[in-house]
């Protein structure tokens, strides 16, 4: 009897020992997993880096979003770089003015070759809408190409006059910046011409954008100003004034921070929600830069272009 008893509170022992040595391992293991979680929540987890037109160099640079140089981009394919937009897949697309072609790269920098060639003549702002087409502003006319390259023709050729810049709003309608004749037409999303959203104010408008609240903001390339109007087309007057040198390009970040390309001294001008001038966001690895554009995050990517 005394001997099942030592034979009992041994293997009690035992089976102590070995919840014990379980716990710690399970213990070991998570400290293991954890950082390797945290890490593969950090890879993907993707930034927003802001890439630019380089006009006269034929290259595409891109910034960290803190505004660090981290090079060429795409130096290939590229003949007076001036457009840029992201697809949903988040590879980058290129209207070139001097051969009339859109180029398209992937998301690494790869060149994918040409994704346009035909319906252009000078093509400058592109957009991609909700369902992946992407229009390219010509001088006089928009045209639309389907998500895998598709000429689909002109989109709208009333009310252009040497068209610049183009977005679309949250209701799919597309606006234009007219440099010829200093308005902002706007289409609907069928490409009825829905007449000028906006007249005053300009000075030969370059490229546009919205921001969160649907408000536009047009870069005016003759005036060193940058032009917000409400939803509705309500002047709202000069955004930015300060430290701008002919105008060109326009983004906004994921926190509505504005940056605009300044093609006059080769840099990027950054400024906040209000309109707060917050300095050169970047200054080097840029000559005459024009377009703008943030990669897209995760969400962005997956959701209406």
């Amino acid at each position: 009897m005394r001997r099942f008893a030592v034979i009992s509170v041994r293997f009690g022992s035992a089976r102590r020992w070995f919840a014990i040595l379980v716990l710690s391992l399970l213990t070991a293991l998570s400290l293991a997993i954890a950082p390797a979680q945290a890490r593969n929540l950090f890879a993907t987890e993707q930034t927003q880096n802001l890439f630019v037109a380089n006009q006269s160099t034929n290259t595409i640079r891109e910034f960290s979003q803190t505004g660090v140089d981290l090079g060429y981009f795409a130096t290939t394919g590229l003949n007076g770089p001036t457009g840029l937009a992201f697809d949903k897949r988040g590879n980058l697309y290129v209207s070139n003015i001097n051969d009339n072609t859109i180029r398209e790269f992937s998301r690494t920098g790869v060149d994918l070759g040409n994704f346009a060639t035909t319906g252009l003549s000078s093509p400058r702002g592109i957009a991609f809408d909700k369902h992946g087409n992407l229009y390219v502003a010509n001088v006089s006319w928009i045209r639309e190409f389907s998500p895998t390259g598709v000429d689909l023709g002109n989109f709208a050729t009333t009310g252009l006059n040497v068209a610049r810049g183009i977005a679309f709003d949250k209701h799919g309608n597309l606006y234009v910046a007219n440099a010829g004749d200093n308005t902002i037409r706007e289409f609907s999303r069928t490409g009825e011409d829905l007449g000028n959203f906006a007249t005053t104010g300009f000075i030969a408008p370059a490229l546009i954008a919205f921001d969160k609240r649907g408000n536009l903001y047009v870069t005016n390339f003759g005036g060193n100003t940058i032009r917000e109007f409400s939803r509705t087309g309500v002047d709202l007057g000069d955004f930015a004034t300060t430290g701008l040198s002919f105008p060109a390009g326009v983004a906004f970040d994921k926190h509505g921070n504005l940056y605009v390309s300044n093609r006059g001294d080769g840099t990027i001008r950054k400024f906040s929600p209000s309109g707060a001038d917050m300095g050169y966001f970047a200054t080097t690895g840029m000559t005459t830069p024009v377009g703008l554009a943030f990669s897209p995050e995760p969400d962005d990517q997956n959701g209406d272009g």
